[in-house]
Formats: structure tokens, C-alpha cells, sequence
């Protein structure tokens, strides 16, 4: 549905890009770091991000309700400061986009390789090398700028429900987990709080916030975004309130029933940062659990490559529209989509 203003993206839709962008990759990454540095204290260290990131994400939107244009970041340096000015951030915005796209794209190809390699153990080796992963890479790069090219909306809405869904599953197994450990067990699981005092809380903070970074993308497509002033800052505080009530209880049930008895949460991850939350859940759920976390990486990949190639296609646009880029990125088609600075942005 188009208002009269050609905006068609709902609160839903708008949500659903900054849960693409935030749910899933960042804890999945960066737990264990989290955890190696400040041990249980990981929790507190997320709660004190998503504080952070709920002031500025409210600056955000303020900006963004006050100049509702797509380009998010680049449009506030236009009209704040100069075209001069913008054009230098819009490049960094377009760029960092894009790098986080690349980056959510070799993710996905690496989750998906481990997921042929887990069903087939006699896997070539070859398979786990450079060039299959980059195919990977490229193809589901591909397939989600054709999404793009056309569907306003980007699509990735059932993949976001997909992956609250597995992540929700996840919980709910700790819950479950949790009523059979005893309360003894559980307090000495999170004791000490912060083994490496304040100095490991606060270098815990400044390794995870980006973590809960990917609501800013909303504010780049608020030119499509359906009654912004009250949407946006709907949107972004939903994004990082659906969020954390992801990872605080996830990292509370990693620390303490996703640990084999006796083992110290600082300990595993500093062994195994990069797959802690698989191992948590193997401990508590069984090789269905690591399988779930699995899943979780697969479509929270694919929906970070989603909602930064939608977005990064939008500042384009911007750029575009004031001749900070080639006039063509700004050209769309019958339905309103910049084909050309889709395509330029995933090329």
C-alpha cells in the first residue's frame, strides 16, 4: 500500500530492517570476545550498550522525523552543515554499507559451508577453500539484488520471523534448562560478575556495541517510510528492544546452564570465542541445539546482507539526486525502485 506521498513502508517493514541488521550476527560473533574479556559481566556490558544505543538511536530519530529522506546520515550532513560536507560522509556511509553487506555475505557462505560439512563429512577439501566461499558470497549477493530490483520493500520479513523464531527456540530450551539446574549452580556460574573489575566491563562495551549497531539504517530509507515522524522512532526503539530481549537472556543462559559443570564461562570463550553460543547450546540441547545456532547464523547473515544493500542502495540515491554521485543512480522505475543504484551498489 502507497500513501499519497509514494512512501510504502510500514512500521512492520521498517522494523523488520533494523531487526535484520542488528538480531543475530553481532551476538553470534561477538559473544565469546565478550565473555573472554569481562566473563559474566558480558551481560551487563550488552544492557549498557543498548542504553547507549537507545540515546542515540533517538537522536536518530529525531534527525530523521525532522528530515524524512532517505539517505539517512548523508541528508542530516546536507541539511545540517553543506552539499560539500555531506559528500564526504554520504561516501563513508555508502562504502561502510557495503563492507558490512561483504562482510554478512562471506558470513553466510561460511555458515553454510560448515552446515554441507557437518552433513557431509567426506567433503573435498577443497570446498572449505577461497573460491567456493566467494561463489557463496556472490550468489546470495545476487539473488538478494533481483529481491531488490523488485520489491520496494526489500523483502526478508519471513526471514527475520525465521530467525526470531530459532533464536525464541533457543531461549525457551534454556528456560527449560534452568528449572532443572539448581539455584546453588547457578549463582556460582555467575560469580565472579566481573572477574577483570571495570577496565574488562568497559573494554567488553567498546568490543560488542556494534553489536547492537543497524537501527541507523532505517533512518536511510525514511524517504519510503510511511507517516515518518511517528514511524522512525517507533521503528528503531522496537529494533533494539526486540534485540535485547534476545541477547541479555541468551547470554545469561550461555553463562550458566550452556557451561559443563565446573567450567568457568571466561575460560571457554577465551578457548573458543568464535563458537561459544554453538557450544553453549550443544551443552544444554543437544546436538539440536547446535544445529538451531546454525540456522540462526544462516538467516541472520542473510538478513544483514538484505538490509544493508537495501539501505546503501538508498543513500546512493541521495547522493545521486544532488550530484554527489551519476545523476543515473537516482533514476527509478515503475514502481519507484533506483534499479541503477541497486545494481551499482551490489556490483
Amino acid at each position: 500500500m502507497v500513501d499519497e506521498n509514494g512512501r510504502k513502508l510500514t512500521l512492520t517493514q521498517a522494523t523488520g530492517i533494523g531487526v535484520g541488521a542488528i538480531v543475530g550476527g553481532g551476538i553470534l560473533a561477538l559473544a565469546g570476545v565478550a565473555f573472554a574479556t569481562t566473563g559474566p559481566g558480558a551481560m551487563l556490558a550488552f544492557a549498557l550498550n543498548g542504553f547507549i544505543a537507545v540515546l542515540t538511536a533517538l537522536s536518530f530519530a529525531e534527525m530523521a522525523a525532522a528530515f524524512p529522506e532517505s539517505g539517512g546520515t548523508y541528508t542530516f550532513a546536507k541539511k545540517v552543515l553543506s552539499v560539500q560536507a555531506a559528500f564526504s560522509v554520504g561516501w563513508v556511509v555508502w562504502f561502510a554499507s557495503i563492507v558490512a553487506a561483504v562482510l554478512y555475505a562471506l558470513g553466510f557462505a561460511a555458515f553454510a559451508l560448515t552446515v554441507v560439512n557437518e552433513l557431509w563429512p567426506a567433503m573435498p577439501a577443497f570446498l572449505n577453500g577461497r573460491w567456493p566461499t566467494t561463489l557463496l558470497a556472490i550468489l546470495a549477493t545476487a539473488v538478494y539484488l533481483l529481491s531488490l530490483t523488485r520489491n520496494s520493500g526489500g523483502g526478508g520479513q519471513w526471514i527475520n520471523i525465521g530467525k526470531l523464531l530459532v533464536f525464541a527456540l533457543l531461549i525457551a530450551g534454556g528456560i527449560v534448562a534452568l528449572t532443572d539446574s539448581s539455584p546453588a549452580a547457578v549463582t556460582t556460574a555467575l560469580r565472579p560478575l566481573l572477574p577483570d573489575g571495570a577496565a574488562g566491563l568497559v573494554a567488553a562495551m567498546g568490543y560488542t556495541f556494534i553489536a547492537l549497531q543497524g537501527f541507523d539504517l532505517i533512518a536511510a530509507v525514511a524517504g519510503e517510510i510511511r507517516q515518518p515522524e511517528k514511524t522512525i522512532p517507533r521503528a528503531m526503539l522496537s529494533s533494539l528492544g526486540i534485540a535485547l530481549a534476545i541477547y541479555l537472556p541468551l547470554l545469561f543462559i550461555v553463562t550458566t546452564v550452556g557451561m559443563a559443570p565446573g567450567q568457568a564461562v571466561q575460560s571457554a570463550s577465551a578457548a573458543q570465542p568464535e563458537t561459544i553460543v554453538a557450544s553453549a547450546a550443544r551443552n544444554y540441547l543437544g546436538d539440536f541445539g547446535y544445529w538451531l545456532v546454525l540456522v540462526a547464523g544462516l538467516l541472520s547473515m542473510l538478513s544483514a546482507l538484505q538490509a544493508n544493500l537495501f539501505a546503501a542502495s538508498r543513500v546512493a540515491q541521495a547522493m545521486s539526486r544532488d550530484r554527489t554521485l551519476h545523476y543515473a543512480l537516482a533514476q527509478v522505475n515503475d514502481r519507484g525502485i533506483p534499479v541503477v543504484a541497486v545494481l551499482a551498489t551490489g556490483g
